[in-house]
């Protein structure tokens, strides 16, 4: 087999390591746009339900990546000077993207998959003669816009606006904290990923980017603003730029998954809201069912065939999931409205997929405070 991944990510040299591990002979080559020595990014999540995936898949990533991972069970949720502590049953975990993507391309290299860095595909027709062509070049997938129509795809780019940045120091623990001032709502987002950096993720609606003239500043002025909304929070430290842009959100989804001997994993197939948290995690379970896909398969049809009948399923509840929680999101004046008790339990049911039965085990020390508050569990509402 001679397959083609485009886009170094995630998803991409993940599954290039599970099958060439399985397969020594394969011939795979990787072509990422960005040079090897890119440093973009802060830090990613990735719930120790997906690590117990990777680990079942490759166990040796799986302890590498833990080793590299920051560990958290409780979340602060914050409204407007008042905030709840959230236990969660299952820890989360957090790592640094690019130590991430340092352990899943040392792994690659080491059976021999070759990745062409700097290397930008900008047609399907420069990989002409691969059996197998795997787009795994994320949210502005190239080759998916090539072929939009056979993919069918779907973008619909959200009102709110949001930038990511990092802090010099690890923020303990994770937390959501929505304010209003300065005419407007905001969000700040954070979570330690290594002992000493932490990422922070700003976002605030429309209505307050016009209001606080956000839509007139340039990103070194949002990024100060962020710093005066947020400074007992940071608590003077300052907010770290790294491609730290001011964007709306572009939801992309897709009818169909493959076209000719090309299928789409990741962002590229669809595209993950960070408010969700799961990009990361959702890229490498796309990876490792295209892996479990060539295990019995006689072509690559077949292969293609099985992925999505093997992922499907689990992808579409996920993305419904996802698109309930930007919309609450997008409904931002409304939801911060509620006490920070209806507000934290409002946030934490958001998605559909936290009931009340699941809610007693998920966040149980919520569960009892909200009973003991409110007298039931009502996920309905």
């Amino acid at each position: 087999m001679k397959i083609a991944i485009v886009g170094g990510g995630p998803g991409g040299l993940f599954f290039a390591r599970l099958y060439k591990r399985h397969n020594p002979a394969a011939v795979i080559r990787i072509f990422e746009q960005n040079p090897s020595d890119a440093t973009f990014g802060f830090g990613v999540t990735l719930g120790g339900s997906s690590l117990g995936k990777i680990a079942d898949a490759d166990r040796d990533v799986a302890r590498r990546l833990s080793e590299s991972m920051v560990f958290d069970t409780a979340q602060k949720i914050h409204l407007n000077g008042e905030e709840i502590v959230i236990d969660y049953a299952k820890p989360g975990g957090s790592i640094a993207r690019l130590r991430l993507l340092a352990i899943l391309r040392d792994s690659c290299l080491e059976l021999g998959v070759d990745i062409a860095f700097d290397t930008r595909i900008a047609s399907s027709a420069e990989l002409d003669g691969y059996d197998l062509v795997v787009a795994a070049d994320g949210i502005n997938s190239t080759l998916r816009q090539q072929h939009a129509a056979a993919f069918g795809t779907q973008t619909r780019v959200l009102t709110n606006h949001f930038a990511w940045y990092g802090v010099g120091h690890a923020m303990s623990p994770n937390a959501l904290v929505f304010r209003d001032t300065k005419g407007g709502r905001f969000v700040a987002h954070y979570y330690a990923y290594t002992p000493d950096m932490s990422t922070f993720v700003a976002e605030c609606d429309d209505a307050t980017w016009q209001a606080a003239g956000m839509d007139n500043m340039d990103d070194q002025q949002r990024r100060q603003l962020v710093e005066e909304v947020f400074a007992t929070e940071l608590e003077g430290a300052p907010l770290i730029e790294n491609r730290s842009i001011w964007r709306q959100f572009p939801a992309v989804t897709n009818a169909r998954w493959r076209h000719g001997n090309m299928v789409l994993i990741g962002d590229a197939l669809r595209s993950a809201h960070f408010s969700i948290g799961s990009g990361t995690r959702l890229a490498m379970e796309d990876a490792l069912a295209l892996f479990e896909a060539t295990l019995d398969a006689a072509s690559v049809a077949d292969i293609l065939d099985q992925f999505v009948a093997l992922r499907k399923s689990g992808r579409d509840q996920f993305g419904e999931a996802a698109e309930r929680s930007f919309e609450w999101y997008e409904r931002m004046e409304t939801v911060m409205s509620q006490t920070v008790l209806d507000f934290s339990y409002d946030f934490l049911t958001r998605t559909g997929r936290v009931d009340a039965a699941r809610l007693e085990t998920y966040a149980p020390g919520f569960a009892k405070l909200y009973r003991e508050n409110r007298g039931q569990l009502d996920c309905a509402s």
